[in-house]
């Protein structure tokens, strides 16, 4: 059994995704393909466009055997984080024999995963012209990655090609599994159509932030640009529209959090001292979660930096829990949002061969996991919870909570 692996957000699920699951699978001569997704919320500190149900059931839709959930604590957190813990449940499956990820590249795909992995070695060790680089680029006043970016670009030659955003999460898988000594291969795949940043409409590969945009408006849905025909059926048959969700949604949620929290702000993920400050300075000009964190932000700590510590404080997504998964390996279970009846033997060999429980019906996970990992669970039930009532307060429909709403199976 040859079995590939993709770690994804798909905020929404687009061709350039199908695309990547159908040249996987080809190339590698893969019998299934898992996704290991994020939940509601992204590595960028915003809500999902839609829920990970819908987005579940187009990546299944669109070539996916499986789908798993990536916990909350590390789909909100840095691309470092976000990387660790995705690899570290990747590798207690036991059967994912290619890590797949795409990327920005102008020449060969081997030349760029030499690249990599040179990039990623340097990472991993430290080397002294690395420390001394990164160092000089805080006290030059850097955010950490762009200080870390330089430190790099100080080491070796032919850089320009590292630091997109796919990229930069391609060098942090990579350096996740030679530091946890994976056997799981890395496979990169040429990104086809707009990097990640374009708003162009043109071509049928757009980028997720140019459908963001597009599929506000009901008439782009209707025509399918951009998205596979399967994912774009089930998007318009759905009733009533339960998307866009966006981070302003959140904005009276994360008010009363903040208040709430104003005393203890630094026991939550990527909070510092001077972030708290900060944030508390700014918030009597508070109108809205986006406006202010605008407001916020500076060259030390950038807008999507804050997003993530707003999105943690709103989750309630806490330092200590966090740094007890750490300790107990990241990894205390594998979550299972849906799955094709094809992939049924997938899933029989993950029961036989994983180190880790895969959670099926939630109602089971309290007699299945460990008091810490029950802990780690209950904060993914708890973002789902803020999901469904923000959609619910603003789409004004009652959605299924985690133990009613069932596993898709396609």
């Amino acid at each position: 059994m040859r079995t590939g692996a993709i770690i994804a957000e798909y905020n929404p699920f687009h061709n350039g995704h199908q695309y990547q699951i159908n040249k996987f699978r080809q190339d590698y001569h893969l019998d299934y393909v898992i996704v290991l997704m994020s939940g509601n919320f992204t590595q960028r500190g915003e809500p999902a466009w839609m829920s990970k149900y819908q987005r579940t059931q187009c990546a299944l839709l669109g070539g996916a055997d499986l789908v798993l959930e990536l916990p909350a604590y590390y789909a909100t957190g840095s691309a470092s984080l976000f990387a660790e813990g995705a690899i570290a449940h990747l590798n207690q499956l036991n059967c994912v024999d290619w890590l797949c990820f795409g990327c920005e590249i102008s020449g060969e795909e081997n030349e760029h995963l030499m690249l990599l992995e040179k990039a990623a070695d340097i990472l991993n060790k430290e080397p002294p012209v690395f420390k001394t680089r990164l160092a000089e680029g805080l006290k030059k006043g850097l955010s950490y990655p762009s200080a870390r970016e330089y430190a790099l670009k100080g080491c070796m030659d032919n850089t320009e090609n590292l630091f997109s955003p796919n990229n930069i999460l391609a060098l942090e898988y990579i350096s996740a599994l030679k530091r946890t000594h994976s056997a799981i291969k890395p496979a990169i795949i040429k990104r086809e159509g707009s990097d990640y940043y374009s708003t162009s409409a043109e071509g049928n590969f757009l980028s997720a932030t140019a459908l963001r945009n597009l599929l506000k408006d009901d008439r782009i849905l209707s025509s399918g640009k951009g998205i596979p025909v399967e994912s774009r059926i089930f998007l318009c048959q759905m009733k009533p529209r339960e998307f866009p969700v966006e981070l302003n949604d959140f904005s009276a949620m994360f008010a009363a959090c903040f208040i709430a929290s104003k005393t203890t702000l630094t026991e939550y993920v990527d909070v510092t001292e001077e972030i708290s400050n900060r944030m508390l300075r700014f918030f009597d000009e508070y109108q809205n979660l986006s406006d202010y964190l605008m407001l916020t932000k500076n060259k030390s700590y950038t807008y999507t930096r804050l997003c993530r510590c707003a999105v943690h404080i709103l989750l309630n997504i806490k330092k200590d829990i966090l740094c007890q998964s750490k300790a107990d390996g990241y990894a205390y279970y594998a979550r299972v949002l849906g799955f094709r009846k094809a992939g049924s033997p997938l899933l029989a060999s993950i029961k036989k061969h994983s180190s880790i429980p895969l959670i099926g019906k939630m109602a089971d996970y309290s007699k299945l996991l460990t008091d810490d990992a029950r802990t780690f669970l209950e904060a993914d039930i708890y973002a789902a919870d803020i999901y469904r009532m923000a959609c619910q307060m603003k789409f004004g429909y009652r959605a299924k909570n985690e133990f009613n709403q069932q596993i898709i199976i396609l």
